[in-house]
């Protein structure tokens, strides 16, 4: 019985007492409009609430005007879309704690899509004196920090589509300067198998399907991503300036909007005393931001250097980034085959396999050893003039890396390829398989060069601490 009251979800527009709004503005069930087609209802309440920056937007028309398709990220309504999820998924994690979030918003699609409109329901009903309800008990977010970042979005893009001339003053589409659009391929298939989007507009709330315009993407410079990514950084600034040992980053919900749910203040110790850090910092709220922008080629090189830096802080930050989600996103992009991609990736999979080495069974699974055997000579360039020489003479420093970075680079490989291999089974035969031993004995035979300046620089190039994950 109590079982089954914990797997039921209840969404309510009202409290006990409180009648339904009716304001002629708005759809006659404005909670439906918001749970079903979020972008139209959330666009129709910002040209309301601004009277004044929005006076040359027609307000009946709004929810329709906008060009593009929800799926199609460089359109106006698909930039708008993903800046929706960014924005819900990210308050969403700031103010709810880990369990809570994890099985509402990372569990089901549908349900995590739900979820996120009802917290643009939460604040649109609150402006019209309604207070929603839902079980599990979610606390009311209306007024987080992150809905202003929302709104600048939302306005942004509507002037930018009126000064290109995609939008007129009555909120229709114009025929001018449209260019034919291509599919983000290099993240198409990591949004499929991950992100989570909003679902697409069902007609429900009164009003019409959005327009498909097949075949051509209007083109919109947001740059709600790069400002995420700027405060994340500056974030990482202040963290970083803390000394690690000493430092402790706290597990939501942190005190930046929101209200925390009573049970989850303060943590505790094995002995019930409550524990502090002498550095206690709240999680920076940009971290979910950071997985979703991992979705795009123009900013995920800097995402992930930024993912690198943070989950350097110690197992804290680790900790925090596994419990966001980012586990499948740098889990997929292994399979690339950009090199400066997976330069991070190593450092980003060193982290987290130093802090839960139960992770090398998706390593296995996903086919990702290879990418990190052939890292193991990263900075180290065969030579191809002659096959005979030795091993060392074989392996040369590369000019094109830096060679502090390239030794850490290799240090990192082997460290993850050591834990793949500890007490499991299949990871040792898999490596076995991929000749994993035939490459470390090259590597080390380097060592047994007869020449004394040649034995220096091999030790040089190969560290104690990579001969030792060796």
């Amino acid at each position: 019985y109590l079982r089954a009251i914990r797997d039921t979800i209840v969404l309510c527009p009202t409290s006990q007492g409180e009648w339904l709004p009716l304001n002629p503005e708005f759809p006659a069930d404005i909670f439906t409009s918001c749970l079903t087609t979020p972008i139209p209802i959330a666009l129709r309440w910002f040209v309301y609430q601004n009277p004044l920056s929005m006076e040359f937007i027609d307000l009946e028309t709004i929810a329709d005007a906008i060009p593009g398709k929800l799926t199609d990220r460089k359109t106006p309504l698909g930039e708008l879309n993903w800046i929706f999820t960014a924005v819900t998924d990210t308050i969403a994690w700031n103010v709810l704690p880990s369990a809570l979030f994890q099985r509402l918003f990372r569990q089901d699609l549908l349900v995590a899509s739900m979820f996120r409109n009802f917290l643009l329901a939460d604040r649109i009903l609150r402006s019209l004196g309604c207070s929603p309800m839902s079980n599990p008990e979610l606390p009311s977010t209306c007024n987080h920090p992150l809905w202003q970042a929302w709104d600048l979005a939302v306005e942004t893009c509507l002037h930018q589509l009126i000064d290109h001339g995609y939008l007129t003053r009555k909120g229709s589409v114009t025929a001018a300067t449209t260019k034919a659009g291509t599919p983000d391929d290099d993240g198409e298939g990591l949004e499929k198998s991950n992100s989570i989007e909003s679902e697409k507009p069902t007609g429900g709330g009164g009003h019409s399907p959005l327009p498909a315009v097949a075949n051509v993407s209007y083109t919109v410079d947001a740059p709600f991503f790069a400002e995420q990514l700027t405060a994340f950084e500056i974030w990482l600034e202040y963290a970083s300036a803390k000394p690690k040992s000493q430092l402790l980053i706290r597990c939501p919900p942190s005190a930046i909007g929101g209200t925390p749910l009573p049970f989850l203040h303060g943590s505790m110790g094995g002995d019930g005393a409550s524990t502090a850090s002498p550095y206690e910092l709240d999680p920076p709220q940009e971290l979910p931001i950071v997985l979703q922008v991992l979705l795009s080629q123009a900013h995920r090189v800097r995402a992930l250097v930024l993912l690198k830096r943070f989950l350097d802080l110690g197992p804290s930050a680790v900790n925090l980034a596994l419990s966001v989600g980012i586990f499948p996103y740098v889990l997929k992009l292994l399979q690339s085959p950009i090199d400066e991609y997976k330069h991070v990736l190593v450092g980003i999979w060193a982290q987290v396999l130093a802090f839960d080495e139960s992770c090398q069974v998706d390593v296995v699974k996903d086919g990702a050893l290879p990418h990190f055997i052939r890292h193991l000579r990263w900075g180290l360039t065969p030579s191809p003039t002659n096959k005979n020489l030795s091993a060392r003479q074989n392996a040369v420093p590369s000019s094109s890396a830096c060679f502090e970075d390239a030794v850490e680079q290799r240090t990192m490989a082997a460290f993850i390829l050591s834990v793949i291999c500890l007490g499991y089974t299949l990871g040792q035969s898999e490596c076995i398989n991929a000749k994993l031993h035939l490459a470390i004995g090259t590597l080390l035979q380097s060592l047994e060069s007869q020449d004394d300046d040649e034995r220096m620089k091999s030790e040089d190039d190969l560290s104690p601490q990579f001969r030792m994950w060796l």
